[in-house]
């Protein structure tokens, strides 16, 4: 089985990866914000009931629409399953990039991974969660066969951050104020504008710069392979810095496009972290986007047109949510015209979703 779970995690993300063959083994990718871990924990149990492990846990970058969640997860006096590894890149990882806002979070989560004794990317022998050349791009391999190839990030991703980070750190301390900051904050305690109705082609000739964020392109990004299924993990990391690691491989393969299972989109289904440039490198056509919209509206709608005609036709596109952001593409007459489908949750009371590959 090869099972990508998009967890209710209201406008962030949380992925859970099912992967085995007698055996079901796990990798969590992000938290989602504080304020939703409830439910998003709710829909965990209604796909991994049993789950006691994880293989991996992924903590893609410091923005608390991912971290935060994690945050309220560790915090708990005892957590809810064993984890064999945790790969997060606080500020002692990125030290060597200094050449990183939920900065607070981070240093949060960096005091409880220590707290907790958990393996801190132990599969980057405790150093940072890098691409040191994009020529030979790092690949771990997990227990029964699931391969993880990092594509994101690349060394000059963690040395803006690192910029960034650092001018925060001198705003609210380090080590132990950081620690007595997150035995205060009572948040862990618990468990674009639209563009209405242009027409399709309109939203797919619309200019877009690409993200320039620091937090996002840091992030931890990656293809997990398994039984000759893929999906890329995107979690916010830009266009360019995607590219950087995908045309080289495109090259030394000559390849002119990267194949893939399921493609999870990057910043939520975001137009500016999802370039037509990056579209037409990959060949896609299971589309995972993760949003309830609530604070940023997305996916974007130039985005999920653009898609359609770089990628298309034969898309299928999976929502975690149906929200009134995303609700234009269940249009059947959209779907004949564009030769698309979309899947939402069954039940609106239970958002997430689950594209099985295997």
């Amino acid at each position: 089985m090869y099972n990508i779970h998009l967890l209710p995690a209201a406008y962030g993300d949380s992925v859970l990866i099912e992967y085995g063959e007698s055996k079901s083994r796990y990798i969590l990718i992000d938290g989602g914000p504080y304020y939703n871990f409830e439910e998003l924990i709710e829909g965990m149990k209604r796909v991994a009931p049993s789950i006691k492990e994880l293989e991996l846990l992924v903590i893609t970058h410091i923005d608390i629409d991912h971290i935060d969640g994690i945050v309220t997860l560790l915090k708990r006096d005892k957590l809810p399953f064993k984890i064999r590894e945790v790969w997060f890149n606080g500020y002692d990882e990125i030290n060597d990039f200094s050449d990183f806002l939920g900065v607070l979070q981070g240093e949060f989560i960096s005091k409880l991974i220590e707290i907790k004794k958990l393996p801190h990317n132990k599969s980057f022998q405790g150093n940072a969660v890098v691409v040191e050349d994009y020529n030979e791009l790092p690949v771990i391999k997990l227990r029964d066969g699931m391969t993880l190839s990092l594509l994101s990030p690349g060394k000059t991703g963690l040395q803006k951050l690192h910029a960034e980070w650092k001018k925060q750190i001198k705003k609210y301390g380090k080590g132990a104020d950081f620690a007595k900051k997150l035995e205060e904050d009572s948040r862990y305690d618990s468990a674009s504008g639209l563009l209405g109705d242009l027409p399709i082609e309109k939203l797919q000739e619309l200019k877009v710069s690409g993200d320039k964020s620091a937090p996002n392109g840091s992030s931890i990004a990656f293809i997990g392979n398994f039984q000759g299924k893929s999906c890329l993990f995107a979690a916010d990391a830009t266009s360019d810095y995607l590219l950087e690691a995908i045309t080289p491989f495109l090259i030394k393969n000559n390849l002119d496009h990267l194949k893939l299972d399921a493609w999870k989109l990057s910043h939520h289904g975001s137009k500016k972290s999802n370039l037509d440039k990056l579209m037409k490198k990959i060949d896609c056509k299971n589309i995972l986007i993760s949003s309830n919209g609530s604070k940023f509206q997305h996916p974007d709608q130039e985005c999920i047109a653009k898609l359609l005609k770089n990628n298309g036709p034969d898309l299928r596109f999976y929502f975690n949510y149906k929200t009134e952001f995303n609700k234009r593409w269940s249009d059947t007459t959209l779907h004949k015209d564009y030769n698309y489908k979309t899947f939402y949750p069954k039940n609106e009371s239970a958002p997430g979703i689950t594209l099985r590959l295997i």
